[in-house]
């Protein structure tokens, strides 16, 4: 029987295959990249976090430079000075494909994918954290926490879809993912008592699929496929066992139950009351190992918000197109929420390291300033990704050949256990990273 070349095998067979099933075997007659197994057994997982702020940085002082104990931050992250050593700035990354409209909406809906979007209706691409959650998200009860600070916003604009400024996780080319702004329900998603989420039973369906497959293997894979088959069930099990192993030996969440009460019903009234409560739930998340993939967009791209704690006298929409000199309170507001939730994450210990040491924190925003500069993106990265990442860093990608923020994905996929060859419009990963 020859070799079924590639276009026999489905993208979804794969997803429902192999992408459920870390420990199994590749097997090479499946045109796709395996997933990268589990954790070392006592060692912490990689955390992935993505925050976001809409409509970039006052212009002038969003720079970074030098390295090290030396290295020199703008004022727009001088909340940052205490963690610089654990920060990288990157200049120049681009989403080619959002330069093809010059309105906010069209610069922000492949923020983390960096696939075409259409203008005429929703369409783009899957984002990289949801990606994420699709194929390794079943290590924890949630496959991922996408948290959001502003709900979205209706409409078109100039004809295109405005849900673009509000979203940058997609399940979907067509869907978004679903954001919680409600911070008590964003905390019942965490604690709530419930059986285990329905898609823990893919296995049985994967059997199904992979049986009317078996034929169709390559000569070699098929000793592969019959161990996998045999395995099946020792798998299940120990896909049920995951939190009792945990708590039995090896490494164990530095939490196991809240250590807050539960948030009140409703949006805090004031905006750093909301904001770092969204900060914190995620920090629950990753302290309990309820999830390790998470997204928190504190505000939209065109924000009708007026950061009025920070000595905004306007709407940051209207701020950013004007740049005042309020603008960059407003915009140390937001770095500082990343200083907030580096220091809460260096306080948590997990054996030799920290969370901070365990996680990949990637914020970004939709433009370099707010007059619809999408031609380089304003990037830092901060924590260890489980000693991938080296901090103090600061990159200048602006003339290099390859500077796409895919490059970047590929690698905090991999930091995070999910090895590709490809994503989105990159086959390649960034140099120097």
């Amino acid at each position: 029987m020859p070799t079924p070349s590639a276009s026999t095998f489905s993208r979804r067979t794969l997803l429902r295959g192999l992408g459920v099933s870390m420990a199994l075997p590749w097997l090479e007659s499946l045109p796709f990249a395996a997933v990268a197994a589990p954790s070392a057994a006592g060692q912490p997982p990689t955390r992935t976090l993505v925050t976001f702020t809409g409509m970039g940085f006052h212009s002038n002082h969003w720079w970074a430079k030098g390295e090290g104990a030396t290295m020199e931050l703008g004022p727009c992250l001088k909340p940052l000075e205490p963690w610089k050593q654990r920060l990288v700035f990157l200049r120049g990354l681009w989403n080619e494909q959002a330069n093809n409209g010059v309105i906010h909406c069209m610069q922000t809906g492949n923020m983390l994918s960096g696939a075409p979007m259409s203008k005429a209706e929703v369409r783009t691409g899957v984002s990289f954290d949801q990606l994420m959650a699709q194929r390794i998200g079943d290590r924890t009860r949630l496959p991922s926490l996408v948290l959001g600070c502003e709900g979205p916003i209706p409409g078109l604009q100039d004809g295109h879809p405005l849900l673009y400024s509000s979203h940058i996780s997609w399940s979907t080319a067509v869907s978004p993912t679903w954001t919680e702004t409600r911070p008590a329900l964003a905390f019942d998603r965490l604690f709530r008592t419930e059986p285990n989420r329905g898609d823990r039973r893919i296995v049985d369906a994967v059997l199904e699929d992979a049986r009317s497959l078996r034929q169709r293997l390559s000569v070699s894979d098929r000793q592969r496929f019959e161990e996998y088959l045999g395995s099946v069930h020792e798998i299940e099990g120990r896909i049920k066992r995951a939190g009792q192993e945990r708590e039995a030996g090896g490494w164990k969440p530095s939490l196991t139950a809240p250590d807050r009460p539960r948030p009140a019903d409703g949006i805090p009234a004031e905006i750093p009351d909301y904001w770092k409560l969204m900060n914190d739930i995620v920090l629950l998340a990753f302290r309990t190992d309820s999830t390790r993939i998470a997204t928190l967009k504190y505000c939209n791209d065109g924000s009708i918000l007026t950061h009025a704690h920070a000595g905004a006298k306007d709407q940051h929409h209207q701020m950013a197109h004007t740049q005042p000199q309020e603008l960059v309170g407003v915009n140390q507001f937001f770095t500082s929420q990343l200083a907030y939730l580096c220091k809460r994450m260096e306080e948590v210990k997990e054996g030799d390291r920290t969370l901070l040491d365990n996680t990949a924190i990637m914020h970004c925003s939709s433009m370099i300033h707010g007059n619809h500069d999408s031609k380089q993106l304003p990037v830092v990265l901060l924590g260890g990704a489980g000693g991938r990442l080296r901090g103090g860093r600061a990159l200048d990608y602006l003339d290099a050949p390859n500077r796409r923020m895919c490059s970047l994905f590929l690698s905090m996929l991999e930091w995070g256990g999910l090895e590709l060859d490809s994503f989105g419009d990159s086959s390649e990963r960034l140099t120097d990273i």
